[in-house]
């Protein structure tokens, strides 16, 4: 059965679903919705959290076996299945039917799909007619999903922040809910009880450091502006910034602009691309990088940053940092790198 992002919360008090599919392309619901299926199954006795990263070359049989094996032995788990591909592919699809129709008691697991096309969403193996399957699907975040957001984290956290700081903030960080939340901590321990939090607060207290955010050192790079990649990283990397969040910044963009390439590939005009863009100012990055990329330079620049982050999880070796700065300097010149994984 489909349910919708934010019913999510209320849809869990009724049932925990033993299958849960999320597909979409916006990281922050992604993991928000994980989250809340995490703390609703611990309290049912599923302790163990397992991730595993579905590529290519990924052994559903030894998979299978694997799992069949541990759970003989182990308790109540959830398997999270992370798709590092752009597509699902025949036998994945065929696997997670066969899983959501021959459901385990012990086990729950959750699907993180690449963005699916409309087409995708009649395939069985989706479950929408299947009470065991929760289907989640995530939409692109609009300045209204972005201050819906923003306003329940500064409810649920008791925040005091105004709607025309809320606005500010959404603007600010242009669908980047990441970043966001991270700034409204930042606010929060930054103030004090007398302190008034309006714009010129907020305008003194990140304008300083939203020029050394994630989505800046992917912005920077496209620009191949080598000189403030080199500022921008230098920040990030001494203030031990997230180098997840780092990733996902690069991969989120990038999943983006190979979306516009493909619609006009179908027949879209740039110019209708280029009309639903928002905030206006990010037009021209936008426009210069569809120039930029193309299908196959995405896709490898995405498939070594899914290695970065296997490799920032300790999964790979290697010194994610010293990745992330090749990686960004190599987008700024054009260049495909060459990053070696052990």
């Amino acid at each position: 059965m489909q349910i919708y992002y934010n019913q999510l919360t209320n849809q869990l008090e009724k049932k925990l679903h033993p299958i849960y599919i999320i597909t979409g392309c916006e990281t922050y619901q992604e993991d928000s919705c994980v989250l809340k299926v995490l703390k609703k199954a611990k309290l049912k006795g599923y302790e163990e959290h397992q991730v595993v990263y579905v590529e290519k070359s990924f052994d559903w049989d030894n998979f299978d076996t694997n799992n069949s094996n541990l759970s003989l032995f182990s308790e109540k788990k959830i398997i999270e299945v992370r798709f590092l591909t752009k597509s699902v592919g025949i036998n994945a699809e065929k696997k997670i039917l066969d899983y959501s129709e021959n459901i385990s008691s012990d086990i729950i697991m959750i699907f993180r799909l690449p963005e699916l096309k409309a087409a995708d969403f009649r395939k069985k193996f989706l479950g929408v007619k299947n009470n065991n399957v929760g289907l989640i699907r995530i939409y692109p975040m609009t300045k209204r999903n972005m201050v819906e957001e923003l306003t329940y984290l500064v409810q649920k956290n008791k925040y005091n922040i105004n709607r025309e700081c809320i606005n500010y903030l959404a603007d600010m960080f242009e669908g980047n809910m990441t970043s966001a939340s991270q700034a409204l901590i930042k606010i929060d321990l930054m103030k004090n009880e007398n302190t008034d939090v309006n714009l010129d607060f907020l305008d003194k207290t990140l304008s300083e450091n939203t020029d050394y955010a994630a989505n800046n050192l992917v912005d920077y790079a496209m620009e191949g502006n080598i000189k403030k990649v080199y500022s921008c990283f230098h920040f990030l990397k001494e203030n031990d910034y997230p180098a997840q969040y780092i990733i996902w910044s690069f991969i989120r963009y990038l999943r983006s602009i190979l979306s516009y390439i493909e619609s006009i590939d179908e027949g879209k005009s740039k110019q209708e691309i280029l009309k639903n863009i928002w905030p206006f100012e990010r037009k021209n990055l936008v426009s210069n990088s569809i120039d930029k990329l193309n299908i196959n330079k995405i896709e490898s620049y995405i498939a070594i940053l899914v290695r970065m982050d296997m490799q920032s999880k300790n999964v790979l070796d290697g010194k994610i940092w010293d990745s992330i700065i090749d990686l960004s300097v190599s987008m700024a010149k054009n260049k495909l790198s060459v990053i070696k994984y052990n």
